[in-house]
């Protein structure tokens, strides 16, 4: 008999198990159940209450699901007319409504969405580790570390203390990467290909930058000639976003200009930033969002105060994620597509992009620690370079991940996800009082916050000055403003405008001393804590 045939058969490592008596319990059952109560309680631990409206996206997220709790509908119920609602797509705000009719009464229920956030981010710490586990095929300590790590962190603890839909993004995400990433790789018929593309369409319903999800799984097939399946694919995802863009267009011309860059739809937005700043701003964008994307991951790996430490620890940053994309590419090329895609999204898109970050921010932790794995096990054919690459290779991950640590531990004694709410509602809460104890509950305001003093005082309020795309590299003038604010006023019977923004202060002032030949007129009435309050006066 050789020897070759002598050999034992080689077979994959056997699973963690820990024997208690009779009892055998495997860690790859009971390991995920752990790692999802543990980032439950911390989630939970870290959620206070807060005035859920401040930031504009979770209020109007809100009113849209207490429109629908209430049956009246996908609605602005905040804005006269209760116009329909063409700017957030409807899956978050129909969670909202389920957990609105089980509690009803705000903002006491806050609490409740919160929760649910905790819930979330508990199940998406759970797909971490099931993605790293089966897609990326790490050892099960690894998963375990990376699934903690990756929803614990400050971007996905920030994210879970705010009613917004990133978590349940988050968690959706996960599972149709690894339908896809399985698809791509075996050929499992129409049905399940028609399927992972209709869930794919169902998570642009969360959140629109889901469409980099659908695009990515169709290039991988076509790339590996998997015609007919991308077809099924295609098809899918249109049954789940071709209702949707119907209602977009039949009901987004409702709103008027001033009010469409706040509540019209995403890509005529978009597409109106581009055709008034044309190549200039998109490249303008593309670099301020670089720069800030840059500065969001440095402050993850690199905390120190502006320097060549944060400068070269954000480089070897994105080495490491470069090295782990390029790395992971052969077993997961559907997610290395979809990062690719997002991220170029993301820069392309005209807002500040921390929240588009942080949504996928799991998928960055993997890419980096599967960057930092090829670093760790570097090898070169020369023996006499190799010690040497390996202690430079160790050195950068020790820089990185001391970073990493210090940004955490910075983060949890000092709560910073607390920090935004708080600061913005020391800004908004001399305005808040002073409407509600002015106002009467049939007045129509012009307002910052105007979410919030709907959610809190029941007025109906609108912004005073439009949103648009181009004003994220090139200001808005104040002709520009007072044109819209010019329009609101004609066409709603504003009674009241109030501002803490020094350039909308001005343009009401400026419109306020001009003669208005018989339109509405604004008269400064009161100052308080950095609150400007007009009157209108109308003929």
């Amino acid at each position: 008999m050789s020897s070759a045939a002598a050999a034992p058969a080689l077979s994959p490592a056997p699973p963690v198990v820990a024997r208690t008596g009779r009892l055998t319990v495997s860690w790859e059952k009971i390991g995920p159940l752990l790692i999802a109560c543990v980032v439950f309680g911390v989630a939970a631990w870290s959620m206070q209450p807060y005035p859920a409206g401040i930031f504009h996206d979770d209020g109007v997220y809100l009113i849209l699901a207490k429109a629908l709790a209430s049956g009246d509908g996908y609605r602005y119920l905040h804005i006269p007319g209760a116009p329909l609602a063409t700017h957030f797509p409807p899956a978050y705000p129909l969670l909202l409504a389920v957990l609105w009719k089980l509690s009803p009464s705000f903002p006491q229920n806050v609490a409740l969405f919160l929760f649910a956030n905790a819930v979330l981010l508990a199940f998406a710490a759970r797909n971490v580790h099931a993605f790293a586990r089966r897609r990326l095929e790490w050892p099960a300590p690894l998963c375990a570390a990376a699934a903690i790590v990756a929803t614990l962190s400050l971007p996905l603890i920030m994210l879970a203390n705010l009613v917004l839909s990133e978590v349940l993004f988050l968690t959706l995400l996960l599972p149709l990467l690894a339908a896809a990433e399985r698809l791509a790789g075996e050929e499992l018929g129409w049905r399940r290909a028609a399927a992972v593309g209709l869930a794919a369409g169902g998570l642009t319903l969360v959140r629109t930058h889901a469409i980099a999800a659908i695009a990515a799984l169709l290039v991988v097939l076509l790339v590996r000639r998997r015609g007919r399946s991308a077809a099924w694919v295609a098809a899918g995802a249109l049954v789940a976003l071709v209702p949707w863009q119907l209602w977009v267009s039949l009901h987004d011309r409702a709103l008027p200009a001033a009010l469409s860059g706040s509540y019209g739809s995403y890509v005529g937005w978009f597409f109106d930033g581009i055709a008034s700043g044309g190549a200039t701003f998109v490249v303008k964008t593309v670099t301020t969002n670089l720069a800030h994307v840059a500065a969001l991951l440095a402050d993850r790996v690199a905390p120190w105060t502006p320097g060549a430490a944060r400068i070269v620890a954000l480089i070897l940053a994105t080495c490491v994620l470069a090295l782990g994309l390029g790395r992971a590419v052969r077993r997961v090329p559907v997610t290395v597509s979809f990062f690719v895609a997002y991220l170029a999204i993301v820069l392309l898109w005209p807002f500040t992009p921390w929240r588009f970050l942080w949504a996928i921010w799991p998928l960055v932790v993997l890419m980096m620690l599967e960057g930092a794995r090829a670093g760790a096990n570097l090898r070169l054919g020369s023996a006499q370079g190799t010690p040497a690459l390996r202690v430079l290779a160790g050195a950068a991950l020790l820089v990185l991940a001391v970073g990493a640590l210090a940004a955490e531990v910075k983060a949890y004694r000092s709560r910073v996800w607390t920090e935004p709410a708080r600061n913005a509602s020391r800004q908004i809460a001399p305005l808040m009082r002073w409407v509600a104890q002015h106002t009467r509950p049939t007045d129509v305001l012009l307002v910052d916050g105007e979410p919030l003093v709907y959610l809190f005082t029941g007025r109906q309020a609108m912004p005073p000055v439009p949103f648009t795309a181009a004003e994220y590299v090139v200001p808005r003038t104040l002709d520009a403003d007072a044109r819209s604010l010019e329009e609101l006023l004609t066409r709603y019977p504003v009674r009241y405008l109030l501002t803490v923004v020094p350039s909308t202060r001005l343009t009401a002032a400026n419109l306020a001393a001009r003669d208005q030949n018989g339109a509405p007129r604004l008269r400064e009435i009161d100052e308080l804590a950095g609150v400007a309050v007009f009157e209108v006066q109308r003929r």
